[in-house]
């Protein structure tokens, strides 16, 4: 084997990552696919199907990261099944009387988003999808639409159910219903 420097063997999985992805491979399996061959050619196959097993197991037998697809689901029920343009328009109904009124609707279903759905991407998707487009019909400024839907977005790392506190959680030893408790008030006063 050819010894390689850490600085080439970083090009080498960058260049990989990139290539595998601008050739339309989903960025994890990109990821992954690079990363066993790298494996595979600096410690041997072995080794590395040792490694890769072990670290999956490991992985599958963590009872904390079994929530994430249950967020994953609650987000996408939540999508599919129409019911967060229900509570958009019924928050409209409610705050079409003040001023900036859709704004503050957008804001608040980010926060019921949150509070089901724990994912970032899942809560900036449903806003985008269901109040950028009514926002900008009824005159908003692009700019503040897409803040609006930004900012409402944004709540679900913070607002308990987060798959983020889930996953740093056990990584940080720290106990996972003290760190989503003590995150329910930050995020609420973010949200007002």
């Amino acid at each position: 084997m050819i010894e390689l420097s850490p600085e080439l063997i970083s090009f080498i999985m960058l260049g990989g990552i990139l290539a595998g992805v601008l050739t339309g491979y989903p960025l994890a399996l990109a990821i992954g696919g690079i990363a066993l061959w790298m494996g595979i050619y600096l410690f041997g196959p072995a080794l590395t199907f040792e490694i890769f097993y072990s670290r999956s197991y490991d992985m599958l037998n963590n009872y904390i990261l079994l929530a994430v697809p249950g967020f994953v689901l609650m987000g996408s029920v939540l999508e599919h099944s129409g019911a967060a343009e229900g509570v958009f328009e019924e928050l409209y109904v409610w705050f079409a009387g003040l001023r900036g009124g859709l704004a503050l609707a957008t804001i608040i279903l980010g926060t019921i988003v949150a509070a089901t759905v724990g994912v970032i991407a899942a809560s900036v998707t449903l806003l985008t999808l269901t109040a950028l487009p009514s926002m900008v019909k009824r005159g908003y400024d692009r700019a503040l639409a897409a803040g609006a839907v930004c900012a409402g977005g944004s709540l679900g790392i913070l607002i308990p159910p987060s798959i983020m506190l889930v996953i740093y959680g056990p990584m940080a030893n720290l106990s996972v219903g003290k760190m989503l408790l003590g995150a329910v008030m930050p995020g609420l006063f973010l949200s007002f």
